[in-house]
């Protein structure tokens, strides 16, 4: 998969015609998945690529900071997401305050001057520019004019509602693992690169795997059966989601512990399926009385995921 970082790279590459679509894609969840594969079927109609717009940071977080969702998942993810879903290529444009500006119109004709693209798939809520004042019949008039054509995907519904990164969130939020799953099309997790810590829990002989969630949508903080793993191991695990309130820590941090084993995987990439909540976060005494309860966890984690 082809990744352009700027209209200026896009326009210097060879990716021309096929079809394409536009969104923010988090999570790339089973509403999404529809929309890419409808997509890849117009391209395919059209003997060209299947190509996808994406934005990043997410709109929200540079016109509205204060109220910008936590993410589903990493850049990274997505990116890896998006690849398996079939998309060949992808134009990753940086949502600026000026972007923001661009009339409905010249967003639209730069799209088509930059890709020629046969056909434009969108999904069911799709507006865009500024105050997002375009939407499909929009699409439809320069179609008409330039020569592509225009879809819209229905609403995909799951479990008596609209599959959206929101419904998700919020699940996730609750700590209702069964309902994401559903949702995502895949067990819901966290993934991110192994940090260097204090190393506090190898000095009570339990040791962990440390990722930064700061940015990410998460369940409530306590500790959480999980299945780990990299490109090429899996490990059960009881993992520990909080702020360390027992060492006044103030960063949110995600601390795997990997049940009877203890690799070195520091600065790769580890993702931390969740499975079950065991127990909410709570300050300890001590280290003593700490290492007890995470002896209990582990237990616990051990007990659920056989």
């Amino acid at each position: 998969m082809q990744i352009f970082h700027s209209w200026d790279e896009a326009n210097a590459s060879e990716i021309r015609g096929g079809a394409i679509t536009v969104g923010n894609f988090d999570g790339v969840h089973m509403g999404h998945e529809q929309v890419l594969a409808e997509t890849r079927g117009h391209a395919l109609c059209a003997g060209g690529p299947t190509i996808v717009v994406t934005f990043e940071p997410h709109p929200r977080a540079v016109l509205y900071p204060e109220e910008a969702p936590r993410r589903l998942c990493h850049l990274q993810e997505k990116l890896h997401y998006l690849e398996a879903e079939g998309v060949d290529a992808v134009l990753l444009l940086e949502f600026t305050k000026e972007l923001a500006t661009w009339p409905a119109e010249k967003f639209s004709r730069t799209l088509f001057e930059t890709f020629g693209f046969n056909h434009i798939h969108v999904g069911y809520d799709f507006a865009f520019g500024h105050d997002r004042e375009g939407h499909v019949d929009d699409l439809r008039t320069l179609g008409d004019e330039v020569g592509f054509t225009v879809s819209e995907a229905a609403a995909f519904e799951m479990l008596g509602a609209v599959v959206s990164s929101s419904r998700i969130r919020s699940a996730v939020e609750a700590a209702d693992f069964e309902l994401a799953k559903n949702l995502l099309g895949r067990d819901y997790s966290i993934a991110g690169t192994v940090l260097h810590g204090d190393k506090r829990g190898r000095q009570m002989n339990f040791p962990t795997a440390n990722i930064d969630v700061a940015d990410l949508a998460h369940p409530p903080v306590g500790i959480y059966a999980v299945l780990a793993n990299t490109c090429d191991r899996e490990w059960k695990g009881a993992a520990y989601l909080g702020y360390r309130p027992t060492f006044n820590g103030r960063t949110l941090l995600l601390e795997t512990h990997l049940l009877d084993d203890s690799p070195d995987l520091y600065d790769q990439c580890l993702n931390v399926k969740f499975v079950k909540r065991i127990r909410e976060d709570r300050k300890f005494t001590g280290h003593a009385d700490l290492a007890t309860q995470i002896a209990r966890d582990c237990d616990d984690a051990r007990g659920i995921l056989s």
